[in-house]
């Protein structure tokens, strides 16, 4: 009987143990979403190795206990009974099962919770190539940005974006004039994509979140900016003008009117970004949103003008004004007597000419159709 409750004991202990090392794989064809699924880059199953060793040891030990003169000769146990040695090899098996439910429960119960971990394991990784070259690995940032594109907005997107915050936050921005800060600027860009190109788009506050940190990063190149190298004027706060533009228009395609102030708020810290402003007015005016195309005629005239275009574009969106009824075409007039801005021929010639560039033939005819109305000879 003793003999008998040992083989019992092992037995269904290496049952249990060659379970868990189907584990991993049932979880991944049954429990994981399919973008985790399709995401191989890299390995991040290394923290079950952890937990299966453990069960390994504890598996290990049971054998060893159970037939000592078999697989360890060195330990001298008599061949008969030994007082204890039932008790040891329960109080074994009853932690490896312990062990294993723990297994089950994180790897089955908890196993949305997967993706916040792949996130963890992404950034911590991150990090560490970070310190130790200075770059952040392309490859784990491929993966970081395929989880923000196929992920929920809401809580999925949110983990992704405050790992991409912490990493922005530790990152130290290169002052040396002629440099580009490729580090962040990919992550600019990652931010971006989470929320404006992926399969599901963010949320409003996941939007919000984006735009915080875009803030925060303008307001970092601005203090760090100086005359010989005016980061303000790089290639980061130019990725900025258009991840912001575009997020505008993923807000305004999902009726997210209320996301405008931010946008406007964050371009108004960009010197020469009235392109994207007349852009966002534009689409704000197709899709019957006045008061945001209002509020970015007022933000136009009111920012810095040193890009030289802010009056071509500020023209242009005054051009659809005037064309969209009678109400906006007041509108426009208001705008123009409030600002003192004075539209004269050569004005809207000049400010044609610049839209024709841009290929922006509609604003061009509208301009053209708003010279003839105000200059037409009699």
């Amino acid at each position: 009987m003793y003999s008998d409750y040992l083989s019992l004991i092992v037995e269904v202990s290496v049952t249990v143990y060659v379970f868990l090392l189907g584990l991993p794989i049932l979880v991944n064809q049954i429990f994981l979403p399919e973008d985790l699924r399709r995401m191989s880059k890299k390995n991040y199953a290394t923290n079950l190795i952890n937990q299966l060793l453990v069960l390994t040891v504890l598996l290990v030990a049971i054998i060893l206990v159970a037939y000592p003169r078999t697989l360890f000769w060195l330990i001298p146990f008599p061949e008969g009974q030994v007082p204890g040695r039932e008790w040891l090899i329960t109080v074994l098996f009853l932690l490896m099962l312990f062990s294993t439910l723990v297994f089950l429960y994180i790897h089955l119960v908890r196993s949305q919770g997967y993706r916040a971990k792949v996130v963890h394991i992404i950034k911590k990784k991150l990090l560490q190539s970070y310190r130790q070259t200075g770059k952040l690995d392309p490859a784990y940032l491929d993966d970081i940005e395929y989880l923000g594109i196929y992920s929920k907005g809401g809580a999925e997107t949110r983990i992704v974006i405050q790992a991409l915050e912490e990493l922005q936050k530790n990152l130290k921005v290169d002052t040396t004039p002629g440099m580009n800060n490729d580090n962040l600027i990919q992550l600019i860009e990652i931010l971006c994509n989470a929320v404006a190109n992926s399969t599901e788009a963010g949320s409003r506050s996941n939007m919000i979140e984006v735009l915080a940190i875009y803030k925060d990063i303008l307001m970092d190149l601005k203090m760090l900016s100086t005359e010989d190298n005016p980061l303000i004027l790089g290639n980061e706060t130019r990725k900025i003008k258009d991840c912001t533009h575009k997020i505008a228009l993923a807000s305004l395609k999902k009726d997210y009117s209320d996301m405008m102030p931010r946008v406007l708020n964050v371009l108004s810290l960009i010197p020469g970004s009235s392109d994207k402003l007349f852009d966002i007015g534009l689409l704000a005016m197709e899709k019957k949103q006045y008061q945001i195309a209002t509020n970015v005629l007022s933000e136009m005239m009111d920012r810095d003008n040193r890009d030289y275009v802010t009056m071509n574009n500020y023209f242009g969106l005054v051009a659809h004004f005037y064309f969209s009824g009678n109400a906006a075409r007041y509108c426009a007039r208001r705008s123009l007597e409030s600002n003192k801005v004075k539209m004269t021929e050569e004005t809207l010639k000049e400010a044609r000419e610049y839209h024709y560039n841009l290929c922006n033939f509609p604003t061009v005819d509208l301009l053209e159709h708003l010279r003839i109305k105000l200059f037409r000879k009699t």
